[in-house]
C-alpha cells in the first residue's frame, strides 16, 4: 500500500535548494521527508490495534534505500520481529487493515495518516527550511 503526498508552492526555497550541491540536497530531502513520516509515525502508533498482537514500537518511520534523481521517499511501515509463536507483525497487520475473506476490514494506518495530513506537509516544509538554511550556513 503507498501513499504519496506531493508539496508545491514553496518559492524562494526552490531557488536555495537548486543552489545546494547534490549531495547537500539529497540530504536536505532526506531530513524533510524523514520529519514528516516521524509524524505519521505518531499518529499511526496511536491507533494501533495492541490487542491483535501488533506492537507500537514495530509501527516505524523508514527511508526508502534507493530512489529517483532529484527525489526521496520515506514512510513508515510495520517492522518484521518474528514473535515466539513464529509470526510476524509484518504479516500480520494487512489482515487487520485490509481484512479477509472472513474478517471485515478495521484500517488502523491509513485513517491516522489522511487526518493529518497537513501536519505531515506543514512538519516536511519546516524541517526543509530550516535544513537548506544550516546546508547554507544561514543558521
Amino acid at each position: 500500500m503507498s501513499i504519496t503526498t506531493s508539496i508545491s508552492g514553496l518559492g524562494a526555497l526552490a531557488q536555495d535548494f537548486a543552489s545546494l550541491k547534490r549531495g547537500s540536497q539529497k540530504r536536505v530531502l532526506r531530513q524533510a521527508t524523514m520529519a514528516g513520516a516521524r509524524v505519521g509515525r505518531d499518529a499511526i502508533r496511536d491507533a494501533a490495534p495492541v490487542r491483535e498482537g501488533i506492537t507500537r514500537k514495530n509501527v516505524v518511520a523508514a527511508a526508502a534505500k534507493q530512489n529517483e534523481p532529484g527525489t526521496f521517499t520515506s514512510g513508515v511501515r510495520v517492522r518484521g520481529e518474528r514473535r515466539d509463536d513464529g509470526t510476524s507483525p509484518a504479516y500480520t497487520w494487512r489482515f487487520s487493515e485490509l481484512g479477509t475473506s472472513k474478517e471485515p476490514a478495521r484500517p488502523w494506518i491509513r485513517p491516522p495518516w489522511d487526518s493529518n495530513e497537513d501536519e505531515i506537509a506543514a512538519a516536511v516544509r519546516n524541517r526543509l527550511g530550516s535544513a537548506i538554511d544550516e546546508a547554507l550556513g544561514r543558521r
